[in-house]
């Protein structure tokens, strides 16, 4: 097994801030092959489940589900079914591609996510619900509180109905009185949300067709 696939090196790059998603990816794209070699017993599962699941969050960030499908085609079909993080793992990409967002914070918030992955978990959680809010001002001229609830993952949680509105009142949000309903005010991306790697510009279009085109199953 090369020198550079093991646990410690893996949680160093998954808790190094400094490296952008599309840096992350080449970096564990280069290991895959020493991944895939690897013989699969109960001294390497830990550490190939772990790497492969940096992968997929990696790929998550960079909003490549594509990419991330094929890999779950290079996993052992086998381990990918029986490892209870690739399952996980697995279940959100599922999620994110079919645009379940019920799903999507459900397991994000209560899979049983390894020590060395939760860091990754945590940074995808909250780019996820931050692009997602994003892209809500520009797809929507008005949109029900429970939608937006929904939307940002926030359904059935602790947070009351009049957080929310304070929340999304504080990114410049309206709301009419009479109806209730929210009143979304286009803003930009934010600088920590742009990957310098990746064209900002088509990623936020192709993302912003992939959020309306679901709006109804909402």
């Amino acid at each position: 097994m090369g020198a550079q696939l093991n646990l410690e090196h893996l949680s160093t790059l998954v808790t190094d801030q400094n490296l952008s998603p599309a840096a992350l990816v080449d970096l564990l794209a280069d290991l895959e092959a020493t991944a895939s070699s690897c013989p699969l017993n109960s001294s390497s599962s830990e550490l190939i489940s772990n790497y492969y699941s940096a992968y997929f969050f990696s790929l998550f960030l960079c909003d490549d589900l594509n990419e991330a499908r094929f890999l779950s085609k290079r996993i052992p079909l086998g381990f990918l079914q029986s490892d209870p993080l690739l399952i996980s793992t697995y279940t959100l990409l599922r999620a994110l591609y079919t645009r379940s967002y019920q799903s999507i914070y459900t397991t994000l918030s209560s899979a049983p996510w390894s020590s060395i992955l939760t860091p990754l978990v945590s940074r995808f959680e909250k780019y996820f619900r931050r692009r997602t809010f994003i892209l809500l001002s520009r797809a929507y001229t008005t949109i029900s509180l429970k939608s937006t609830a929904i939307f940002l993952g926030l359904e059935g949680t602790d947070e009351k109905e009049s957080s929310i509105i304070a929340m999304v009142v504080a990114e410049g949000w309206g709301r009419d009185e009479a109806t209730g309903m929210l009143k979304p005010v286009p803003i930009d991306d934010d600088d920590d949300l742009r990957d310098p790697d990746v064209n900002a510009k088509d990623g936020g279009i192709a993302r912003l067709t992939g959020l309306v085109t679901h709006l109804t199953e909402v």
